[in-house]
């Protein structure tokens, strides 16, 4: 079996698992509103986290996609870290009365610039494709004390055209002057 077909593979068995667990309402989910800029405007992050309800001792699996929800093929970086903006994804957390958490960072790396000549750095979306990793949080780290938050998550590209393959420039791709996208918030509850 070759690589392209097993990532088909696994992107349909990842997105029967996902309809599955949406049917039974085991999950928290968002989609974001396509923005207004024309490369980004078909692609979407998509935000879930693994159940609805946590103890502050819980860990909590969030996990993000970028979804190509437009007609024609968009190309982007291969590389997600939970970094902050610094990184590709933000954690974007708000209580119930609308107060803004502090940033916690995940990890201190910053974006790398791609391996010289490396033509694997874009991953190509088709309609209807997905592109996305998760992250696990301890709750008490995260979420102060019990009650509802929302979580978004952000996704900004930070690839230069000039830092990839000639061959590679021309691709419609979210380069580093794509507005960054948000997801619509999932909302989660904290109890003791």
């Amino acid at each position: 079996m070759n690589t392209s077909s097993k990532f088909a593979k696994i992107c349909l068995l990842s997105l029967a698992g996902l309809l599955c667990a949406i049917n039974t309402g085991s999950i928290a989910f968002s989609q974001t509103a396509p923005q207004k800029d024309a490369m980004s405007s078909s692609v979407v992050v998509v935000a879930q986290t693994d159940r609805r309800i946590y103890s502050t001792a819980d860990s909590i699996k969030i996990s993000a996609a970028l979804e190509n929800t437009g007609g024609k093929i968009v190309y982007v970086d291969r590389r997600m870290f939970w970094t902050g903006l610094s990184g590709g994804l933000k954690l974007d957390i708000v209580d119930e009365h609308g107060k803004h958490l502090p940033a916690h960072f995940l990890s201190d790396a910053m974006m790398p610039p791609p391996r010289e000549g490396d033509s694997s750095i874009l991953v190509r979306l088709d309609s209807g494709f997905f592109y996305g990793t998760s992250v696990n949080l301890i709750a008490k780290d995260f979420f102060p004390k019990p009650g509802r938050y929302s979580i978004r998550v952000i996704y900004k590209s930070w690839l230069h055209k000039d830092s990839v393959p000639p061959e590679l420039r021309g691709l419609p791709a979210l380069w580093e002057d794509t507005p960054q996208i948000a997801s619509e918030p999932v909302w989660i509850e904290i109890t003791q």
